[in-house]
């Protein structure tokens, strides 16, 4: 499934602001918190598990480094 690095999402405890950024905030948090890591988006999936996050990460992470 893809995912739109732009679109408006909430981290939950930090607020609304672009998946990309939710993600990099999300991964760079410190491991008790980061754990318990969650993104509410409007589409489908509805929220993101820090499972799915480290993922997406990973993903993007891959597409930037040649």
């Amino acid at each position: 499934m893809a995912f739109d690095p732009e679109e408006l999402v909430t981290l939950t405890d930090h607020g609304t602001m672009k998946l990309r950024s939710a993600v990099s905030r999300a991964m760079t948090m410190p491991p008790k918190e980061r754990k318990r890591a969650t993104i509410v988006r409007e589409g489908d999936p509805a929220t993101l598990s820090f499972e799915q996050i480290k993922s997406l990460s990973a993903q993007w992470h891959e597409r930037l480094v040649p």
